[in-house]
């Protein structure tokens, strides 16, 4: 990458880490679609018991982020983030230790026990992305967080892929509780590094308390609307991928173990290049001078549609191989959305709207997030196929297209208003 310059290496170096912290914060969070099958058989629960698991990390993750706003704007958003994914690694290896508990003569149930902890996880997820956002933001200047913003979401669609081949694996060799001991555990080797990385920085506005607007007055803005309502819809469909893929492709296809290792992680690779390939195309489009908004939300339009069309034609197609290949290329649109949807929002923010303008924008996000995860599985116990989920999701996305491109406009970030200007920006130290 030629834009590195030596001059940013401890920003590369925090960067790499918080791309492979990402990889892990959605191997945790896409870990119980891999043990769904296994779950449903271990715990005798039904497909609307299994939407709920997996819309709870949802509600308490959407919940929790007008919380990280405010915590943000107080402390170091790197501490912030390190402690978060101890929080969020603890609960996913708890996950496999679950079964029913006798407490004060209250039994709890193992759904029970798993709905708690997965509620867990979202709290802790639910730092990941705001965090992320103010760092980058502190960071990084415009012409290099489309790159930035890629190499993330890279993490988080390589993430998926590899959890879903080693937790499938593991799996079939030891069973699902194992498979959340291991992961849970293992990313705890995460921490040390972290923590001493960036223990030279601070990304905070601490005892400063330097001027930022309010959640109300992110809120008044027509250009948060425009980004909030189409992450919305695009985000649906995102969800509907992480929670439910590798249960599809077991449940259309019949894929053995060995099978759904490679296949299920499929769809995630092909985001992973879409990601890197359109987050590196943008910010040469912006460095040549094109309008960075305009080039962002070009390419989150164009991911969005290019995904509508393709699940359409998985739901209509009854050929393997042509329902396969939509849905590589639906991946792919997804890919090109994912890839500067934060750096749109970044866009439209600046630093110092970032935190809490990332947070109410993942707060209502993550509302489809929820209904995704919850109304899938209900409309698969009602129609015992995928059709009418997929068919859900592109409608989803075409409502998100349609608010992306005509309710943002084009002049960039917003100004504040009410933004004492001999307030100066606290620095990275």
């Amino acid at each position: 990458m030629p834009e590195i310059a030596p001059k940013r290496s401890k920003e590369w170096q925090i960067l790499l880490l918080l791309v492979l912290a990402m990889g892990i914060c959605f191997i945790d969070r896409g870990s119980l679609s891999i043990a769904l099958t296994s779950l449903k058989h271990d715990l005798s629960l039904d497909e609307r018991q299994l939407g709920l698991l997996s819309s709870a990390f949802f509600l308490s993750y959407t919940l929790m982020q007008l919380a990280v706003g405010k915590l943000l704007e107080r402390f170091d958003a790197a501490k912030v983030f390190g402690l978060a994914f101890v929080v969020w690694s603890l609960a996913t290896a708890a996950t496999g230790l679950s079964r029913d508990l006798h407490l004060f003569g209250i039994t709890l149930s193992s759904f029970t026990v798993l709905f708690t902890l997965r509620l867990l996880l979202g709290c802790g997820e639910s730092v990941s992305f705001p965090a992320t956002s103010a760092l980058i933001t502190r960071l990084f200047p415009e012409e290099l967080r489309g790159t930035a913003n890629s190499l993330i979401d890279v993490g988080t669609k390589i993430g998926p892929a590899l959890g879903i081949m080693a937790g499938t694996a593991i799996v079939a060799a030891s069973g699902w509780r194992m498979m959340f001991l291991v992961l849970g555990l293992g990313s705890m080797l995460w921490i040390p590094l972290w923590f001493v990385a960036t223990r030279s920085i601070r990304v905070s506005r601490g005892g400063e308390r330097a001027w930022s607007p309010t959640y109300l007055q992110v809120a008044a803005q027509r250009q948060f609307w425009g980004a909030a309502i189409g992450h919305i819809g695009s985000n649906y469909a995102w969800s509907m991928f992480v929670s439910w893929l590798p249960y599809y492709f077991e449940q259309r296809y019949h894929y053995s173990a060995k099978q759904l290792v490679v296949v299920s992680s499929l769809p995630f690779w092909c985001l992973s290049v879409a990601c890197g390939v359109a987050g590196v195309v943008s910010d040469r489009l912006v460095r040549q001078g094109r309008n960075a908004v305009m080039v962002r939300k070009g390419t989150v339009c164009i991911g969005c549609i290019v995904a509508a069309i393709s699940l359409i034609v998985v739901v209509a197609s009854n050929r393997q191989a042509v329902s396969m290949g939509a849905m590589m290329i639906a991946s792919f649109g997804l890919g090109l959305f994912t890839s500067n949807n934060w750096a749109l929002t970044q866009s439209l923010s600046g630093p110092r709207a970032a935190a809490k303008w990332t947070s109410l924008q993942n707060l209502f996000a993550n509302l489809s997030a929820t209904l995704s995860a919850w109304l899938t599985g209900a409309t698969l116990a009602a129609t015992h196929g995928f059709g009418a989920a997929f068919s859900i999701a592109s409608a989803f996305l075409l409502t998100g297209t349609v608010f992306y491109w005509f309710v943002i406009n084009a002049r960039g970030q917003v100004t504040w208003k009410h933004e004492p200007e001999a307030t100066a920006l606290p620095a990275t130290q």
